[in-house]
């Protein structure tokens, strides 16, 4: 994951009504805020490929999976409910759910 900066500095532009509405309608349509589009526009740095709704709710929905897989393999650790196997198996899904996630983010930046 990249590392967050601390971005301390307040920068003012006046901008007339449609010079601000042509700036949201751009940022929208790029799927980014405001502040990282023109941060990227006045630095000439080139945005991200935008993800597809499809990729966002793919990483989403795997994200529940995992999250879930994780509870049920706490609660069984705790409860000693599950066998070893059963604890095995939850690893090594909890595991493929991970690498799912990884691989969509990846296939979506290359």
């Amino acid at each position: 994951m990249a590392k967050r900066l601390n971005r301390s500095f307040r920068m003012e532009v006046r901008l007339s009504n449609d010079e601000r509405a042509e700036i949201d309608r751009r940022a929208r349509t790029a799927g980014v805020p405001v502040s990282k589009f023109v941060r990227h526009a006045a630095l000439s740095i080139e945005l991200p490929a935008r993800r597809a709704n499809v990729e966002v709710e793919a990483v989403a929905a795997l994200n529940r999976v995992g999250a879930n897989l994780n509870q049920i393999a706490r609660i069984g650790n705790r409860s000693r409910s599950l066998s070893a196997a059963d604890m095995r198996m939850l690893s090594v899904l909890t595991n493929e759910v991970a690498e799912a996630v990884s691989a969509i983010r990846q296939g979506s930046t290359q």
